[in-house]
């Protein structure tokens, strides 16, 4: 069983300034930077060693990160305004009326089924009436 080699001090900091830059190159998709992920990819036990200088320098890897993604850094969600919440309801009031168009024919065509085969309408829709 080998021995890793644990980091510190300016070789930690080496690695982590070569991390962060790699991360950044990768993209927020393939490699998110936080506190967590750089201990597992340098393969630290700890995470008090990410504190102080070195966890500003990630904080600011991160949002640089998020920045060339095209993502807000502060990562608040934004609320809608009313505007933005009428037309995509409207939008989705639009879709749930022709979906329920679309379920209406089909009801139809099910029911012209059943009479052309002499099957009696009353006794199979009688499972969709409400009880």
């Amino acid at each position: 069983m080998t021995r890793r080699h644990t980091l510190r001090g300016g070789t930690l900091d080496e690695a982590i300034d070569t991390l962060l830059a790699q991360m950044v190159s990768l993209g927020l998709e393939l490699a998110p930077i936080s506190r967590p992920e750089v201990q597992r990819r340098l393969g630290l036990t700890s995470r008090a060693t990410l504190v102080g200088e070195r966890g500003q320098r990630i904080e600011s890897a991160r949002i640089a990160q998020l920045r060339e993604s095209g993502r807000d850094p502060g990562g608040a969600r934004r609320r809608r305004s009313f505007e933005e919440r009428i037309a995509h309801l409207q939008a989705e009031n639009a879709a749930l009326i022709t979906e329920r168009d679309r379920l209406y024919e089909a009801l139809f065509e099910i029911a012209h089924r059943c009479l052309l085969k002499g099957v009696d309408l009353e006794d199979m829709m009688d499972c969709l009436r409400k009880r």
